[in-house]
């Protein structure tokens, strides 16, 4: 028996090397990641057009130097369109006397309440409450609020603090913001920041009620990195998982059992993956198929159903000339694969864009809060019109989230 079994494995053998010289043993590659289906061409079934994508302003810069940046959007549990903001009281710049606002819309963003300060009462004017990141949950529609204190006279990160507000009637009214760094923040680390852009709800899988947001977190020293904080109780308590690279961060749910975080880091986007929650991240990587801005800027992520992820951010360019930044042409990715690669984008607006944020709405459409501005890029003079900066947002038909219909 042995004797015969050698013998046809010497035959194979003489074989291999008959047919392919058999040189080398093909190696074949480790599997990291699972991988994704071959769902065929898409958009084959219709196209969207551009007309039917709406755009309407709900933050603007006033006459005195006050201007509304870093937007947030959910949805709340009865419908409803919260976008949430950075009311900067006297200048455009970061860390300045700030308070953190919001605006609601009952009517799917045909008019819009008047803003509500949640931080005010805090604020003294002395502070600079930023990064506003909501998270709902779905299940009770209780929505939290998480920002971020700097002092705006003494701004080392040390003697930042993080708050966080409640809302049980969907966005109406909110509890006074609660000072939360020690539930959040992992000892001997400050509070960099949130997100900023909205937290998620996981809604498949082994974690689905976890409530998931992304925290920057620093060292006296100065080193930092990004963190997942979730909760398994609908927000009483608050977990902190592990590190990954620091920069501005948002995650979405890219599948089941699959979060996906994209960070800003210099003026590049990295992504990173979590097959446990949040918990724990793959080592971020480089992804060279997303727009490089110089100088950097942050930009949103979404996940809708199943494996599709959308990308929103500014795609820019040169600057026009010396009195404008290179932030401009708003432009959506969309990934069927989880995020692992973007096989569809569209630009939706030429001129200046800025920060984003993006949520579906209780019809299926697909809203996007930005920055935006009326020339190729924001102005960089001190001497500001009205209106140079405001949060607009544009809506778009459901259908933009079918694998069958694209632009």
């Amino acid at each position: 028996m042995i004797r015969n079994i050698s013998i046809v494995l010497t035959g194979l053998m003489a074989l291999c090397t008959i047919v392919s010289g058999c040189e080398k043993e093909i190696q074949r590659p480790e599997v990291t990641e699972p991988l994704m289906p071959d769902l065929g061409p898409e958009g084959t079934a219709g196209t969207i057009g551009t007309a039917e994508v709406t755009r309407q302003t709900v933050f603007s810069a006033a006459a005195n130097n006050e201007v509304y940046r870093i937007p947030s959007i959910i949805t709340a549990k009865d419908g409803s369109i919260l976008v949430f903001a950075e009311d900067r009281h006297e200048s455009w710049r970061d860390k300045s006397y700030t308070d953190v606002v919001v605006k609601r819309s009952d009517n799917n963003g045909k008019s819009w309440s008047a803003a509500v300060s949640i931080t005010g009462s805090l604020n003294t004017g002395d502070y600079a409450f930023m990064d506003p990141t909501p998270v709902i949950d779905e299940n009770t529609g209780t929505i939290y609020l998480f920002c971020n204190r700097w002092n705006e006279l003494n701004t080392d990160v040390t003697n930042n603090r993080a708050f966080m507000s409640m809302s049980t009637d969907n966005g109406v009214t909110w509890s006074k913001p609660e000072d939360i760094t020690d539930k959040v923040v992992n000892a001997g680390m400050y509070c960099g920041g949130f997100g900023p852009g909205h937290g998620i709800m996981i809604k498949e899988g082994r974690y689905a009620g976890r409530l998931v947001l992304i925290t920057r977190q620093n060292s006296a020293s100065g080193s930092a990195n990004c963190y997942a904080v979730y909760s398994d109780d609908g927000g009483n308590t608050w977990s902190i998982g592990g590190a990954v690279a620091s920069g501005e961060a948002q995650i979405a749910e890219a599948g089941e059992d699959r979060l996906y975080i994209n960070i800003r880091r210099g003026a590049a986007r990295y992504s990173t993956f979590s097959l446990n929650g949040g918990e724990s991240w793959s080592a971020a990587q480089q992804d060279v198929t997303l727009p490089s801005v110089d100088g950097g800027c942050q930009a949103s992520v979404l996940g809708t159903s199943g494996n599709m992820v959308f990308y929103c951010g500014p795609e820019s360019g040169s600057p026009i000339d010396g009195n404008h930044d290179n932030r401009f042409g708003l432009k959506l990715f969309r990934s069927a694969t989880g995020g692992s690669g973007w096989t569809r984008n569209q630009v939706l607006y030429e001129m200046a864009s800025g920060y984003s944020d993006m949520t579906i709405l209780k019809d299926g459409s697909l809203a996007i809060i930005f920055e935006a501005g009326d020339e190729k890029g924001f102005i960089k003079s001190a001497n500001r019109v009205p209106g140079w900066l405001r949060l607009d947002l544009m809506i778009l038909p459901a259908e933009v989230t079918d694998y069958d219909y694209w632009f």
